[in-house]
């Protein structure tokens, strides 16, 4: 957990939320959405969003999404 918060809700944001946001969104972003306002905001699920996350992972192909 990070010390940014949805700007939305205000939950607490994980490393990979932000990084998702940063990669759909705006790489110079500074202020992020939570998995599920971010879902909202594109008409999606948070699995699917979970499953990007996870995909980014796996294939290596995103700097942002190092383990």
């Amino acid at each position: 957990m990070t010390e940014h918060q949805c700007r939305k809700c205000g939950a607490f944001l994980e490393t990979d939320e932000i990084s998702l946001y940063r990669k759909l969104i705006s790489r110079s972003a500074v202020t992020y959405l939570c998995l599920d306002c971010l879902a909202e905001e594109l008409s999606t699920t948070r699995e699917k969003l979970t499953g990007l996350i996870q995909y980014f992972y796996e294939t290596g192909i995103c700097t942002l999404f190092v383990k």
